[in-house]
């Protein structure tokens, strides 16, 4: 969550949404900078009334932009956004707003840098944002990211979270790339690829990409959304990060990692917390993540030269009670990290594991330099050792041993200057990934088989994901 500072923009003060778009010709700034006539639709300010973005119409995000309450945007299949880079262009869907941007494979929505091919990279622009009226362990919060309204203006209209409606419906998304999102506006202070807060369990979240996200890939301030399929590509600081009593159900993701491209707070995989002071507030953070591959900088063996910044495929701290079945954690200096480090109730973390609460069920952990780390495991080794032998984890000597097909894949930009093509996670014909999942006690999930987010024939990332966003001409 926390990394390096960008100075904060001044943003100009909020207009209303033309709603006047017929002729497509709009005075915008168009990507890199600069005025002209170029046909790009100028979102900005608010969208204050019911829209419809189409595939036929150029757009680009220009500052804050918020979908208010009670207004539904609507997004077709196929349509490209821009985030401008000059103003860090951002999508907010506020409480009691709906975001309907259901795309499909064959003609995914995408979000993107304004900046040209060739130019872009993480950071760009904002993000996307969808605010909810679910539970929180704070009652309600303003979301974190720097957001701005005009003086005078109510913020808990714009980007306050969380109430007592986990049932909440902030609308649906699906088959949707994020590219190069990301920003960081202060410490601690962040928007992330894809932020949700306080988003309830009505909301429809499947079939995403987060492609190099500048901050996390994707991450839950609490609320009880339930997501699948999503994918985090080369994200500069954690993949999947859980904080203030999310309780959502999340199956089929897969994190793809770069060697070289990690943030200086710490990356990871997973990254948990109850709340920044690891208190005892409720709901506790809870989540449940089913047949997820982490694929960590590691590239062979359990070593090998990597960002100095990277840590766990997954850290469990400040009081979080999340639970990790049937997934794959592989290529990371440290596989699980039990944190009790910084929390306002003492060994708060592994007594969660203790007790039952934070469960690691029926997965592999494969070329890490250490398997387990925390102050848990090294003080009561006896009692580790059974909680460990509970879990029923496989540990595997090298990230080759999982027999992921071609899983170190990157963009032309990001690796050799040439197009390398597709990674593919699917297992090998003698993967032991392909059997040992167990949904034992585990309800709202989709019962297979296989370990990990994909089985040896079906790769459901194929029409809809990128792995060469640098150079795409949109």
């Amino acid at each position: 969550m926390k990394r390096y500072l960008f100075a904060l923009i001044a943003l100009t003060s909020l207009s209303i949404f033309s709603t006047s778009c017929s002729d497509d010709k709009d005075t915008v700034t168009p990507p890199g900078g600069g005025t002209d006539s170029s046909g790009y639709v100028t979102l900005k300010g608010e969208i204050a009334a019911n829209q419809t973005l189409s595939a036929g119409k150029k757009y680009i995000l220009n500052g804050f932009v918020y979908v208010k309450s009670g207004v539904t945007l609507t997004i077709e299949p196929g349509t490209v956004i821009l985030g401008d880079r000059v103003t860090k262009g951002t999508l907010i869907v506020s409480r009691g707003g709906k975001l309907m941007a259901e795309g499909t494979a064959a003609k995914p929505i995408v979000f993107t840098s304004s900046m040209p091919a060739g130019a872009r990279r993480e950071g760009d622009w904002g993000g996307v944002i969808l605010l909810g009226k679910a539970k929180i362990n704070t009652g309600e919060a303003k979301i974190e990211g720097g957001l701005t309204v005009p003086t005078g203006a109510d913020e808990k209209a714009y980007f306050w979270y969380g109430g007592n409606d986990d049932a909440d419906n902030s609308g649906s998304l699906k088959y949707i790339r994020i590219e190069f999102a990301g920003i960081s506006f202060s410490a601690d202070n962040e928007i992330n690829g894809l932020t949700m807060g306080g988003v309830g369990s009505n909301t429809k979240i499947s079939y995403i990409q987060i492609y190099r996200s500048g901050d996390d890939a994707f991450e839950w301030f609490g609320g009880s959304v339930n997501c699948d399929h999503l994918v985090a590509t080369a994200s500069l600081d954690d993949d999947f990060d859980t904080d203030n009593g999310f309780s959502g159900k999340v199956q089929f993701g897969v994190a793809q990692r770069f060697k070289s491209i990690a943030d200086q707070s710490g990356s990871n995989g997973f990254e948990s917390d109850n709340d920044a002071n690891g208190s005892a507030n409720a709901p506790q953070t809870s989540a449940i993540f089913s047949n997820m591959t982490i694929v960590g900088p590691y590239q062979a063996g359990k070593g090998g030269t990597i960002d100095p910044s990277y840590q766990h495929a997954a850290q469990i701290r400040r009081n979080s009670a999340i639970s990790i079945h049937n997934s794959i954690l592989m290529g990371f200096p440290v596989g699980l990290y039990i944190d009790d480090v910084k929390v306002a109730v003492p060994n708060a973390t592994s007594q969660n594991a203790i007790d039952g609460r934070l469960k690691f069920q029926y997965n592999i952990i494969a070329g890490c330099a250490t398997n387990y780390k925390g102050e848990w495991i090294t003080a009561n080794a006896a009692a580790w050792t059974s909680w460990l032998n509970a879990s029923n984890t496989t540990t595997l000597d090298a990230v080759t041993d999982v027999q992921l097909k071609d899983p170190f894949k990157y963009s032309a930009a990001i690796a050799t200057g040439t197009t390398v093509g597709a990674p593919s996670f699917l297992l090998g014909a003698t993967s032991p990934a392909l059997t040992g999942a167990m949904f034992e006690g585990l309800t709202g999930f989709v019962t297979v088989a296989y370990r990990g987010a994909f089985d040896g024939t079906t790769d459901w990332t194929t029409g809809w994901t990128t792995s060469g966003a640098e150079t795409t001409v949109y």
